[in-house]
């Protein structure tokens, strides 16, 4: 198993609030692959600015894909962030070359964290 590989998510999806999660990883998290905001030479995302990245929790060596976006208004901009747990350095790749923004939002079928303009939603499986 290489350096980049894990067998498991951060534990910080196991706490019982989306809040306490998005707490848990304040501070905590490594880079360990930028995605950027392209795949294969076409871009797959619909925010003005943002990208995905694949995270290790310094805590307990789990790994986090986040996605930040960003949508420019007339007069306010908006900022989101979603944090979704993946097993592998192999699992966030994949995802990141089938999901766009959007889709991984609404299609994710697990728990994940998104924070709209630095509000945790509630919501949390």
């Amino acid at each position: 198993m290489s350096s980049h590989e894990n067998q498991y998510h951060c534990v910080g999806f196991d706490l019982p609030t989306a809040g306490e999660a998005y707490e848990h990883f304040h501070g905590l998290l490594d880079e360990v692959c930028d995605y950027g905001d392209m795949c294969n030479g076409k871009c797959l995302h619909t925010w003005d600015d943002g990208g995905r990245k694949l995270y290790r929790c310094r805590k307990c060596g789990g790994l986090v894909l986040v996605q930040n976006s960003e949508y420019h208004g007339l007069e306010n901009d908006d900022y989101y962030t979603d944090y979704f747990p993946v097993d592998s350095a192999q699992e966030a790749k994949q995802l990141n070359e089938l999901y766009g923004g959007f889709a991984i939002e609404t299609e994710w079928k697990g728990r994940k964290i998104f924070v709209s303009n630095g509000k945790v939603s509630p919501k949390y499986k």
